[in-house]
């Protein structure tokens, strides 16, 4: 009984010190993460500190950098939930670009556009600018 309660206290810790490992160090949880347009690489990729980065064209390049968590999880989340364009017609004026960014790669480059907003590299799909994204799109 002894040796069962002290196994069992030791993988309690091994999976204890785990988690907390993982969720210092990473962006997102492997038990919940999917892969999509969004998030196309691992979840192994997204470690932190995670950067993203608002260009605004139209307004003399004014270029924001984002770095606290929750407001790019609600951008990451926001472009998430953005349904497909099944007609769009296609514009060449783009209003901003948002990149996503670790210390050593570029894991996300998307334009936008005024009703639409497509990834740069990957996708090749175009997705609907839903009221929720312009909303926190604008505040930058």
């Amino acid at each position: 009984m002894g040796k069962k309660l002290i196994y069992i206290l030791g993988i309690g810790l091994i999976l204890l010190s785990s988690i907390i490992y993982i969720d210092q160090r990473y962006f997102f949880n492997p038990v919940v993460f999917s892969k999509d347009a969004v998030t196309p690489y691992d979840w192994l990729d997204y470690e932190r500190p995670l950067t993203m980065t608002y260009v605004n064209v139209d307004e003399s390049r004014k270029t924001i950098r984002i770095k606290e968590e929750r407001e790019i999880r609600n951008l990451i989340e926001a472009l998430k939930e953005s349904p497909q364009a099944e007609t769009v017609q296609i514009s060449s004026d783009i209003e901003g670009a948002l990149k996503l960014s670790n210390s050593s790669s570029t894991l996300l480059e998307v334009y936008i556009y005024e009703d639409h907003w497509k990834v740069l590299k990957g996708d090749s799909h175009i997705h609907k600018m839903t009221a929720h994204l312009e909303k926190l799109i604008n505040q930058y």
